[in-house]
């Protein structure tokens, strides 16, 4: 090299032998040789290189590389032999293992025939002679002028031959190939790079070129010198006869199909016996076999595990090797329903959001703070959401998930989190010696997400109210609901979704916004997520107590007009059911808050009060509710309220009251007994119940369609709930002893818990819109019913007559009991009178005691309970003269209910006892109305007021006698009564029937009532009459008589007072038939009778709340 040209490389050619036979041409100029003279050009050479073999790269022929390679192969003394074999073999391998090892090779047919480019027409004019050395043969076309050129990552590195089948080009670059010597830029013998499956296959591979040589026509020779080579090169692997080899499932894995002539021994690529994937999920025990098997994919998992990546198997013949990363997606497609294919990216969010509060998920599965850092922003411990897929909790419990997650500060790199994730998969299994594999239980992954912990990512300490219920987990139970408010905190919180979710209601109210779930399991974890319903994050739930079911228990609920109670027996001990709070609180939020929207919207944290929860206030709450649904669903439609006296608004549309006897309320009505029903089961559940024994208490005032309608509804209910909760649910039947009247269930109440003897007895139950009556002789039913007169008759009415009474004498605020009326007036008040009214009347009973408002009042309800009395003589008169009472005496009274609480007000002092005066009134009453001598019974209070009906309920044998007689047993009237019928079956024959005030008030249930009325008035003049002789002949000093009121028992006497408590007798008389009407309406079978749908009330007890209602409007100065 000289001048300007010394730095330019300058190709020199070997220098010929002296007497060599290659004959000397015209320099640039290309000519046709016979095929000896590659052989002799070799021969020819003078080259000294020992120990080393030169390779030819200037061979003056366009096909010098494929010829030279056929030269070197077929000459089994050439010098090149041992090189060129090296690189033939290394081609091969590198075609058969591409698919298992997922090597970048590609081919491309290069038709010369077809090609008008000046250099393939050169090529084509140029085509080698074949003949003696080909192994196949092309129809019409000659075998080397369709050449296949293999691409590795697109760039030339060989092509296919007639003569040798592959032929590895001279500067073919197959980098990071394992057997590509990256130092002498060579292709070598593979075999030293393989485990023992790939020389296994690859030896199986062979096999099949080999016989597929003999399948295209090829000349023998050719074929026997390559089946030689390929026979040599499998002798250097191992092999496994019995093994069939598997070949790819790809048509065109190279990107075009290899098919000419025994080429297609090339086409289909080795495929491994297909191995479980060592890229799967290890779920949890419970959670195995739920979900499709969730499949990682990662690249860089080969380095992690030390593992070669043909070694780590995916699916569906795939191995990390041959799975190129741009055909996942169209994978993940094609494997839709037999797995799930998720990156390392899709595991983590894209960002971290966190809770600028410490601790503010009490109800959430937080990271050990023993392993993991705290993480602090603006010098401030957060509580972080969980930044995974929820994905991962198809196959981790929420305590598998949180261990193995752990939060690590990354120290020096400002306000950065490291959020790393230990994943259990099934790992590669490793070979034994003896062939076999060891299946290893699981491999641990480890990844992780740096997250900068950012302002906008940051959420207020004032958090949302979310709640869960019930709190615990049992076989068969698939009763769950959630709850959402976000507090009226908008867009500066963080909204939820529960996933899996039976249904869903959202609502937006003023500025909060709810969300009521039902659920068929306990959640596992709450989404949170932004304005735009993106995922933020995720809430793990604590995974709550599972409950061992093994007890059986008899519940008695006793539902009443104003309160319900619930009693229950556990191995033979009657006790009141304790309301657990079954609440799951996942947030920190404001307690305040949450105990009113608890109110409202969702199932209460706390029962008012706490010492004693029992009764219930019978009030549902329909807030929320979704007026879309046809049918209304227990708790996200309506929920039982518990009203506290001061915050309690029954006049909002979404509080419903007398629920009991409304027509109008009947769908409430039942939604009320759902959720009760529903409740009282999850208590139980959560006290280990397995099954339940229902028993129900109803009034003896329920006509028959009343009593059928409800013994339907616990029916279908406890049908439903038994599907859905796992407990075995026993509903009463219509004619069993477990649906019973109040009456009954309160008389064994007093003859076997409290232990009274039932001799000559008469046991009240004095209720809040009923007073249910027994009477008992040698501890035999005699009578039993049920009247409509109680609390709300005998004192609330009157108190909602006069406001100023409210304001000035019990301090009410006026503007929440402004405007009240009806049922909403009564339910305020019941919830006043259970909660503060013994306190009022231990502090300010005997300070009023001479105020004349209250000792109106106070007469009022005396001539109210006195009334009843009265009534109760009149039933022991009738009995005696049926013969049924034999006694001929008047008999003591046990009373309780919640009404019973209104006998303390009658007594200065606040307290009834044996001492009150109203004792020696209320029994002249019932001599008075029976005829009989006074003996001074005394009146017994019960010792757990409104709790005996529920408890009587669920007492396991009695003493008592006839409690499942049968025989019909009608109201006795008290008042004399006309009732008009009809007979339609008779020609609509019509026909008045009267009944006297000695009578049992009953009609054929043949016959239609078309009027009923009470002609006049003439045992309520007497037994107010008999009232006052009473107060007068007692010396009674608490009870005041009535002004103006001429003591005798004829009407002329006080003739205003009787004309007007007639008028308002017959007021009453109408609604009844109005009543009759609308049950008429909603008939559902043509044999229903009128009489079915008339609630009877004795004429007596009709006249007697006539006579209240007059003496309370004036009163009240109206």
């Amino acid at each position: 090299m000289t001048g300007n040209n010394r730095k330019q490389p300058v190709l020199l050619l070997p220098r010929l032998k002296a007497d060599c036979d290659v004959k000397k041409e015209v320099a640039g100029q290309w000519n046709v040789q016979p095929e000896k003279a590659f052989n002799d050009v070799a021969n020819s050479l003078e080259y000294d290189a020992p120990g080393e073999v030169n390779r030819i790269s200037s061979v003056p022929t366009m096909w010098a590389r494929p010829l030279t390679l056929e030269m070197v192969l077929y000459d089994r003394r050439h010098s090149l032999r041992p090189v060129m074999v090296s690189q033939w073999q290394g081609m091969l391998a590198a075609l058969a293992l591409a698919e298992l090892r997922g090597l970048p090779l590609t081919a491309q047919l290069i038709e010369l025939g077809k090609n008008n480019r000046s250099f393939a027409k050169s090529l084509s004019d140029l085509l080698p002679d074949y003949k003696g050395r080909n192994l196949y043969i092309l129809n019409n076309k000659h075998p080397w002028e369709d050449v296949y050129v293999f691409l590795w990552n697109n760039k030339p590195v060989g092509m296919s031959s007639p003569s040798t089948l592959v032929v590895p080009s001279e500067a073919g670059n197959w980098e990071d190939l394992p057997w590509w010597n990256l130092e002498k830029q060579c292709l070598e013998a593979p075999q030293s790079q393989l485990n023992k499956e790939e020389k296994g296959l690859l030896w199986g591979w062979l096999k099949n070129l080999n016989e597929e040589l003999d399948n295209h026509n090829g000349h023998e020779d050719a074929i026997n010198i390559i089946q030689g080579l390929i026979g040599e090169f499998q002798s250097t692997l191992e092999s496994d006869p019995s093994k069939k080899e598997i070949l790819s499932e790809e048509p065109q894995f190279f990107g075009v199909p290899i098919n000419r002539g025994a080429l297609i021994g090339l086409n289909y690529p080795v495929k491994a016996p297909e191995q479980p994937s060592s890229v799967k999920l290890i779920a949890s025990g419970k959670k195995e076999g739920e979900k499709l098997p969730l499949l990682l994919y990662d690249p860089a998992m080969p380095g992690v595990w030390g593992e070669e990546p043909q070694n780590i198997w995916i699916h569906g013949g795939k191995t990390l090797a041959s799975l190129r990363p741009e055909e996942l997606e169209e994978l993940k497609t094609r494997w839709k329903g037999e797995v799930i294919v998720l990156e390392k990216e899709e595991l983590f969010l894209e960002e971290l959001y966190f809770i600028d509060l410490d601790e503010a998920l009490p109800g959430a599965l937080l990271p050990d703070a023993r392993r993991n850092d705290s993480i602090i922003f603006n010098n401030k411990r957060v509580t972080p959401l969980i930044s995974l897929n929820p994905m991962l909790l198809d196959y981790f419990t929420p305590e598998d998930l949180l261990n193995k997650i752990k939060f690590q500060t990354l120290k020096g790199e400002g306000n950065k989190v490291r959020l790393m994730l230990n994943l259990p998969l099934s790992g590669v299994q490793e070979n034994n010696s003896n062939g076999t594999r060891n299946n290893r239980p699981f491999q641990d992954y480890l990844l992780y997400k740096d997250y900068e912990l950012k302002e906008e990512n940051l959420l207020p300490d004032q958090l949302p109210v979310l709640e869960v219920w019930p709190n615990f987990q049992a076989k068969g139970w698939k009763e769950y609901y959630g709850f959402y408010y976000d507090a009226d905190l908008g867009e500066a919180t963080f909204q939820v979704s529960f996933p899996k979710a039976r249904y869903a209601h959202a609502l937006k109210q003023g500025r909060g916004t709810y969300q009521m779930v039902h659920l068929e399991s306990f959640p596992e974890c709450i989404h949170c997520l932004d304005g735009d319903k993106t995922i933020i994050g995720l809430i793990l739930l604590k995974s709550p107590e599972t409950v061992s079911l093994s007890k059986n228990w008899s519940v008695g609920v006793d539902l009443g007009t104003s309160f319900t109670n619930i009693y229950v027996n556990k191995k033979d001990v009657p006790e009141p059911l304790f309301l657990e709070n079954l609440l799951h609180r996942v947030t920190k939020s404001n307690r305040e808050t949450r105990l009113t929207v608890l109110f409202e919207h969702f199932i209460p944290e706390d029962f008012i009060p706490k010492e004693k929860p029992l009764p219930l206030s019978s009030v549902l709450t329909i807030k929320g509710r979704n007026v879309k649904n046809e049918k209304m669903l227990s708790i996200v439609d309506g929920r039982i309220y518990v009203p506290d006296s001061s915050r309690f608004e029954p006049q909002e549309d979404w509080i419903k009251t007398d629920l009991k006897w409304l027509p109008e309320n009947i769908p409430f009505n039942e939604l009320f007994i759902k959720d009760l029903a529903l409740y009282i089961t999850a208590l139980v559940a959560k006290a280990g119940v397995k099954e339940i024994q229902w028993s129900l208490s109803y009034p003896s005032a329920f006509s028959r369609r009343d009593k059928k309608r409800y013994a339907q509804v616990w029916k279908d209910l406890t049908t439903e709930l038994e599907k859905t909760t796992g407990i075995k649910q026993n509903h009463p039947e219509i004619d069993s002893d477990n649906l019973r009247t109040e009456s009954l269930a309160v008389a064994q109440y007093f003859a076997d818990f409290e232990g009274h003897d039932l001799v000559y007895t008469t046991c009240i139950d004095l209720g809040g819109g009923t007073s249910d009556i027994s009477i008992w002789e040698d501890n035999q039913l005699l009578h039993q019913c049920s009247v409509q007169l109680a609390g709300r008759d005998i004192f609330s009415q009157f108190l909602a007559m006069n406001p100023k009474f409210l304001e000035q004498k019990l301090k009410f605020d006026p503007k929440k009991w402004k405007d009240l009326r009806g049922g909403a007036f009564n339910a305020k008040m019941d919830v006043w009178l259970r909660l503060e009214s013994e306190n009022w009347l231990r502090s300010q009973r005997t300070l009023l005691q001479d105020d004349p408002d209250l000792q109106g009042l106070v007469r009022l309800t005396a001539i109210g309970i006195a009334g009843l009395y009265y009534y109760v003589g009149i039933l022991l008169k009738v009995l005696n003269a049926e013969e049924k009472y034999q006694k001929g005496q008047i008999t003591p009274v046990y009373i309780g209910g919640n009404g019973s609480r209104f006998l303390k007000w009658l007594d200065n002092g606040g307290e009834f006892n044996k001492n009150s005066e109203v004792n020696e009134l209320l029994s002249r009453m019932l001599s008075a109305g029976s005829g009989f001598e006074d003996t001074e019974q005394l009146t017994r209070l019960s010792q757990r007021p409104k709790d005996e009906a529920a408890c009587g309920l669920v007492l396991q044998g009695t003493k008592l006698k006839g409690m499942g007689k049968k025989v019909k047993d009608p109201l006795i009237a008290g008042e004399k009564f006309e009732i008009k019928t009809l007979n339609q079956a008779n020609n609509e024959e019509e026909n008045t029937q009267i009944i006297s005030a000695e009578s049992r008030l009953w009609v054929d249930e043949d016959l239609d009532v078309i009027e009923f009325k009470v002609p006049e008035l003439v045992q309520l003049p007497k037994f107010l009459c008999e009232f006052h002789n009473a107060l007068r002949n007692l010396d009674i000093e608490e009870i005041t008589p009535l002004k103006g009121y001429v003591r005798s028992p004829e009407r002329d006497k006080n003739k205003k007072l009787w004309d007007d408590t007639e008028r308002e007798l017959n007021n009453m008389l109408l609604k009844l038939k109005e009543d009759a009407q609308k049950n008429g309406d909603a008939k559902k079978n043509e044999n229903d009778k009128s009489t079915d749908k008339i609630r009877w009330e004795p004429p007596f007890i009709l006249g007697l709340k006539a006579l209240l209602q007059v003496l309370g409007k004036e009163w009240a100065g109206k």
